[in-house]
């Protein structure tokens, strides 16, 4: 072997070396929410297109750009895999701050979690009481301790002065009122305005972000949906009315995310699950039947229209329904 050959190999072994090395740096600098965005595209292939990475350019005050996941996943998994769990979870709770009660179905995924853990669960109750010596707001149209879709309220889930942790539990929550304790937000989608989502999920990341939280996930709220469907055997109707809340819901939050974006501090990634059960429940239906490639179509035109709705309100545009053709203006042209 000449010298010239054994030191080619040499530099060329080096840079082999140090592009693995690079790569394993930036598979460690991933966070949890990328991590999950990551897994859960690979758990179900037939939702491929509700999977989407934005990066949106760092403030002054931040050094690296903020990473925006979009994805179909549980937002169990959040919680309950260490590799996946955020530093704070955003979680929709009801306008009296009542975490005891059916509305909403998804506060359960907190609560349950918080309930195992008695002394997290006596910290956050006793956070909520002194929350409630606080006035109501202003307007007696909206009865409650938070205005529906517009105010948060943020839980300590571990407490660095208490000397505790909170276990399989991310630090902190921030709580939006996304219904009433006994429910029927579903019949009243005037409070569902994408600014009002839009002004919730803003004041959560800010608090967060003040927090110290680098990483956060967030189920796709302010839907109103998980009482619009029930076995629809139309096909239509129901399901396309359920996509309509879904893509204004999307675009609330994306403003809400783009408010933040542009005093951000130190949070590096976002995540947003849309529910996998209920994405794949609004278009599944029997193999090898008749609707099976109408329903691939109508799913495919769906997702593009989320991912173009979570796009726009990512750049701070608000998504009407002339976005959509036409349609859901009922809903996207509230407010």
């Amino acid at each position: 072997m000449t010298r010239a050959t054994y030191y080619g190999r040499m530099i060329a072994a080096a840079i082999g070396v140090s592009l693995t090395l690079t790569a394993v740096a930036l598979a460690q600098q991933a966070g949890p929410v990328a991590a999950m965005f990551r897994s859960d595209q690979q758990r179900d292939a037939s939702l491929a297109r509700s999977f989407v990475a934005v990066s949106v350019p760092a403030a002054d005050a931040a050094g690296v750009p903020l990473r925006v996941y979009l994805s179909a996943g549980d937002l169990e998994r959040a919680f309950d895999r260490p590799e996946f769990r955020p530093d704070a979870a955003i979680v929709p709770t009801n306008t009296d701050l009542q975490i005891a009660a059916p509305a909403p179905e998804t506060q359960r995924v907190l609560i349950d979690r918080v309930k195992k853990q008695p002394d997290v669960l006596r910290d956050m109750e006793n956070q909520i009481a002194e929350r409630r010596k606080q006035s109501s707001p202003a307007t007696g149209a909206e009865p409650g301790l938070l205005r529906i879709g517009a105010d948060a309220f943020v839980v300590q889930l571990a407490r660095a002065d208490s000397g505790r942790s909170a276990g399989a539990l991310p630090k902190a929550a921030c709580l939006i009122a996304t219904d009433f304790a006994t429910g029927g937000a579903v019949d009243r989608r005037e409070l569902f305005a994408q600014d009002r989502l839009r002004r919730g999920i803003s004041a959560c990341l800010d608090a967060l972000d003040a927090a110290g939280a680098k990483s956060v996930v967030l189920p796709l709220m302010g839907a109103a949906s998980s009482k619009t469907q029930a076995n629809d055997k139309e096909y239509e109707g129901q399901r396309t009315l359920k996509e309509c809340r879904l893509i204004n819901a999307t675009a609330g939050i994306a403003l809400g995310i783009h408010d933040f974006a542009a005093h951000r501090r130190g949070l590096r990634e976002i995540g947003v699950v849309q529910w996998d059960q209920e994405v794949s429940g609004m278009f599944t239906v029997p193999a090898g039947s008749s609707a099976e490639k109408l329903a691939q179509l109508a799913y495919r035109g769906y997702a593009e229209q989320v991912q173009e709705a979570f796009r726009k309100g990512l750049s701070g545009q608000k998504t009407t329904s002339s976005d959509l053709k036409g349609s859901c203006g009922g809903i996207l042209n509230v407010g």
